[in-house]
């Protein structure tokens, strides 16, 4: 169903009839102001809202505080007249550390000094990486246990997710957190030990049918992406799948958000063309895709993508079979020897 408005003013969900909850065709809220950063979101998120509330001016938790009444008339706000608003609101306060969120800048001010999530170091979640050199650190925290702080996590992710949706169940979920200090507290003089905060997320399920899924969904978020803390992520599922039952082979739930897709192959690129430029390979006639899986743990659907990604895969004109080039490879790496890579410290693991 199309982002259209009604005659009301209120916008429609997508995908509205396959009950796809929270999902719309357009943003919806302009800005966030996520600690002292802000910023645009990337993608509407209607489940911040109530579904009562028919002219979408009060985020949810507000709306349930003060709701319209039997008469039509709405208690303690005015009601909004502009039917051709393209924003629900224009700017959306969350705490850096717990992702509680509110529209009154006021609000968060008076949250931020009080937050009991703002600790040195995260009191939430158990440690299963912690690297002193970078300094980032990874915690697992479970669904069961701590459902508020992640649903609060899940709203806060679908701003930048295309196609999130689960937002409330999440008993059977594991989400890892990678933790690191900001560049903007590193250089205050006034902080000079400053405490890690949440930079981005990995969840996984529990329980599920499909035991080569070792992802459920990736986001590190805007102000932190050019930390490779994507590839720091998907670098320790790898690892963790590695250790857990029937997923030596794995990768991620599809689809993959564009950003998830962009950070995947670009991990998947380069440990293939390092395995492939490599000793063992150069002089080999016969490369099978099972060799590759079962040196990388890459699936093999995912090693066939990347390679077309990469353009190494070429159709022999007479048999039509497809054919790996390793010659395209070295125009790929432009005579640059290629080096192993690796933002993960295994050293570091505590799994």
């Amino acid at each position: 169903m199309g982002n259209s408005q009604n005659q009301n003013g209120t916008k429609k969900l997508k995908k509205e009839e396959e009950g796809t909850y929270g999902i719309l065709d357009s943003r919806n809220i302009d800005r966030v102001q996520l600690g002292d950063y802000e910023f645009d979101t990337w993608y509407g998120n209607a489940a911040y809202f109530s579904t009562q509330d028919h002219e979408h001016d009060q985020l949810g938790i507000d709306f349930m505080k003060n709701p319209t009444i039997p008469n039509g008339k709405t208690k303690g706000r005015k009601k909004s007249t502009d039917l051709n608003k393209s924003y629900w609101i224009d700017r959306l306060y969350v705490c850096e550390y717990c992702f509680k969120y509110t529209s009154d800048e006021s609000k968060i001010l008076q949250h931020r000094q009080a937050c009991d999530m703002k600790k040195s170091f995260p009191p939430i979640g158990t440690l299963v990486y912690r690297d002193l050199v970078t300094p980032y650190i990874i915690k697992r925290v479970r669904g069961f246990k701590h459902p508020l702080f992640l649903q609060n996590l899940s709203l806060f992710g679908k701003l930048f997710l295309d196609d999130k949706s689960v937002y409330y169940h999440l008993d059977y979920f594991d989400f890892y957190i990678v933790y690191g200090y900001d560049p903007i507290d590193r250089k205050s003089p006034s902080d000079p030990k400053p405490n890690f905060k949440p930079m981005g997320f990995f969840s996984k399920e529990v329980i599920t049918l499909d035991n080569d899924n070792n992802l459920n969904c990736i986001c590190v978020f805007p102000p932190y992406q050019r930390l490779h803390l994507g590839s720091l992520l998907i670098e320790f599922l790898y690892s963790l799948a590695g250790l857990t039952r029937g997923q030596f082979r794995s990768g991620p739930e599809f689809p993959l958000s564009p950003y998830g897709k962009l950070t995947y192959l670009k991990f998947w690129s380069r440990k293939l063309s390092y395995v492939l430029a490599s000793s063992n390979f150069k002089n080999s006639d016969k490369i099978t895709l099972k060799h590759l899986a079962d040196i990388t743990g890459f699936r093999c659907e995912d090693i066939l993508m990347t390679l077309e990604h990469m353009k190494l895969l070429v159709k022999h004109p007479e048999s039509e079979n497809v054919e790996l080039m390793l010659g395209n490879l070295e125009n790929l790496i432009n005579g640059n020897p290629l080096e192993e890579r690796c933002l993960l410290n295994k050293d570091c693991l505590l799994i």
